[in-house]
């Protein structure tokens, strides 16, 4: 196989997978109603301003009513509205979704974003759709551009697994519902998560290869670059993943670190913007302390209420939807904490010592990061304010190590046909939520009475939904072999 075809072979594989994404992605936003996503105005509202050159705005003062972060940005007035749209059913689980259009209100002060001091690489994605303008239009056309951007990271991520015949099932059991759902919205977190998938999928699949291919090395250096750049935590799980490289085979991480001079040039220059944007602008707060009554000071509190709290956030990474009041069906919770063990028994069965020992490390990163954020927002709020996203960028890459060991087999489309009918099942349990509200036993009355409809109406999107699934079955379901390396050294099909 010559050069050219193995070239458009791969981009034709990775645009088949990026539109497989995508049409989950589309069903997601099919379902949820504008500003479903937690923090998502604010995050509408500071994509907006990074696309138009405001990438800070007007300091607040820190305060228990606003956020530690907050800014009025200097933008067209009507960005701002999106504040007040989603009040009507965030925080009240039980009421149906409502539709506020933008168009309708008015501007009751200038915009303000709770992200304001937030890096402005993760909001440039949705920013991009806000130029449609301050209209529910724009607040749409900020997800699909989001949306996009995430779908190509978790394809860079099949693609790279699939290069030397990896199977794509340990992608499926990260990139849970909670991670399509949150790759849906207005939120950095979609593409923080995304790109951690990535960077992961990369690293293990470069620990396979002895760090010999340079595709992967690049694909590895990109997603982890934005990792890092996208948020300042991010540099906290790309160091865990340079810990797990060299524990496994030091000697190939320097020979590739020497080889290919743009890994740590590429990565250095992430870690000194993302460094400066946090002394600069990002912890200009952090010396405040605000008066809280029941702030816990014990380290050991703060670690033991952690630990405890951890099952929860690891449900909250599966899918806890729309401000957080809509928990996935405890069954979906089983069966992709169920995948996730299998996958990491079966690794750490057919792994050598050293792998095992770094499986270790990443497994043992997660509960010390969570007592770290909860020490910290204890120190600034006086509360526990860690969640599932904030630990998912370190959490992925458990079952993620399956990558080592794990190749196409004859169970995989089975396994992926149970992932996506996983995946359905939380968008039409999402849809009942802003249809009709949480509770209540008839389960089926979102479809035949609904209080909320989706702008399609509910009978269109619930065939759109199904074709969607169907689609991103036939997208991602892996070819028998994948892309083999020949002992020559070249990479074929």
């Amino acid at each position: 196989m010559s050069q050219r075809e193995f070239t458009r072979m791969t981009w034709r594989d990775f645009t088949r997978v990026w539109a497989g994404f995508f049409a989950l992605l589309t069903a997601w936003m099919l379902v949820l109603p504008l500003f479903a996503g937690p923090d998502e105005p604010a995050n509408f509202i500071k994509s907006a301003a990074v696309v138009r050159g405001e990438f800070v705005g007007e300091p607040i003062a820190a305060s228990v009513s606003t956020s530690f972060w907050s800014t009025y940005v200097d933008i067209d007035p009507q960005f701002g509205t999106a504040q007040l749209v989603p009040w009507c059913f965030v925080g009240q689980p039980t009421v149906p979704a409502c539709d506020k259009p933008l168009a309708t209100l008015t501007p009751v002060e200038p915009s303000r974003t709770d992200m304001g001091r937030y890096p402005p690489l993760g909001f440039v994605p949705a920013g991009i759709g806000t130029f449609i303008g301050a209209s529910d239009a724009g607040v749409r056309a900020a997800r699909i551009t989001a949306a996009l951007a995430c779908a190509a990271l978790l394809a860079l991520a099949a693609l790279t697994l699939r290069r030397s015949g990896g199977s794509l099932v340990p992608l499926l059991a990260v990139a849970t519902p909670g991670v399509l759902f949150w790759s849906s919205v207005s939120s950095p977190s979609g593409l923080e998560i995304a790109a951690a998938i990535a960077a992961w999928s990369a690293l293990w699949s470069a620990v396979r290869e002895g760090w010999a291919d340079r595709f992967t090395i690049i694909a590895f250096v990109l997603s982890a670059a934005l990792l890092i750049a996208a948020r300042p935590a991010g540099l906290v799980a790309v160091a865990v993943m340079g810990a797990a490289a060299a524990i496994t085979d030091h000697r190939a991480l320097v020979h590739a670190v020497r080889r290919e001079w743009y890994l740590p040039v590429a990565l250095g220059a992430a870690t000194v913007v993302s460094a400066a944007w946090y002394v600069s602008v990002y912890d200009a707060n952090f010396g405040v302390r605000l008066e809280v009554e029941g702030r816990v000071t014990s380290l050991s509190t703060i670690a033991s209420r952690s630990l405890n709290d951890l099952p929860r956030l690891i449900g909250e990474w599966i899918g806890n939807f729309g401000w957080l009041d809509t928990p996935s069906p405890v069954y979906v919770v089983w069966a992709f904490v169920a995948l996730w063990t299998a996958l990491v028994w079966r690794t750490i069965t057919s792994v050598h010592r050293r792998q095992q020992v770094a499986l270790f490390v990443v497994t043992l990163a997660g509960p010390l990061w969570l007592v770290a954020l909860n020490a910290n927002y204890q120190d600034l709020l006086g509360s526990f304010g860690a969640q599932g996203r904030h630990l998912a960028p370190l959490l992925v890459g458990i079952p993620l190590a399956a990558a080592l060991s794990h190749r196409v087999g004859r169970h995989d489309s089975w396994l992926m046909s149970v992932a996506l009918v996983l995946h359905a099942w939380c968008v039409l349990f999402a849809l009942r939520r802003y249809s009709m509200g949480a509770g209540g036993d008839d389960l089926l009355g979102f479809v035949r009475e609904p209080m909320w409809s989706p702008p399609l109406g509910m009978g269109l999107t619930l065939v759109v939904v199904a074709v969607a699934h169907v689609a991103a079955w036939f997208a991602l379901r892996s070819p028998v072999g994948g892309f083999l390396r020949s002992p020559a050294g070249r990479i074929e099909r």
